[in-house]
């Protein structure tokens, strides 16, 4: 019976897990999708971050921040796959790149759509974009962005006006390519 108090720390860990880490799951898979743009590499990425949490869960203090922990953990295996991307870029298909590169007219509409939002969101620069979608989207307060993302509170504030910024511009740029707003160098009658 040597085993039965490692066999009950076990059980204990695995339900502290469940109950801490897990209700966090579907958020760090919509961010990693956010922020990689590809669901198979956000699969990825958010299967290596439960992966690694499990297996330093026992470094994890309770009573502290878990989805903030995670979030770090996030930000950490994107870094890490992307450097590895980077050096080994993926080929498609030929087909598959055609088809997926093929330009198609689209109707314009008449306001702006929750896909236009996400995709001038994806159009701005990294840096940026990770404060926008930890401080405005997961709602994390500065001084939790920081910490997740390994940076001052500062550099923290200062990259998300810039990239709220660059958010709005890219918004209204698209806005008035639909033509809703104020038409540049004219007025509306």
């Amino acid at each position: 019976m040597g085993n039965a108090p490692e066999a009950v720390a076990e059980v204990t860990a695995a339900g502290r897990f469940e109950c801490e880490a897990m209700p966090h799951l579907n958020d760090i898979f919509r961010t990693a999708a956010r922020i990689l743009g590809e669901r198979e590499r956000a699969e990825d990425v958010a299967q290596e971050v439960f992966l690694q949490a499990w297996r330093s869960f026992d470094r994890f203090e309770p009573g502290t921040n878990c989805r903030a922990w995670l979030y770090k953990i996030l930000f950490h295996c994107v870094n890490h796959h992307r450097r590895k991307w980077f050096r080994f870029p993926l080929l498609k298909e030929t087909e598959e790149f055609v088809e997926a590169n093929l330009p198609a007219t689209e109707p314009i509409p008449e306001h702006l759509t929750d896909q236009d939002i996400l995709k001038a969101l994806d159009g701005i620069p990294q840096d940026f974009r990770s404060v926008v979608l930890l401080v405005d989207v997961e709602e994390f307060a500065y001084k939790d962005a920081a910490d997740i993302l390994s940076v001052p509170i500062g550099t923290v504030m200062s990259r998300l006006s810039r990239g709220r910024k660059l958010l709005r511009e890219q918004l209204t740029e698209l806005a008035r390519s639909y033509g809703i707003g104020k038409v540049a160098g004219g007025s509306q009658a």
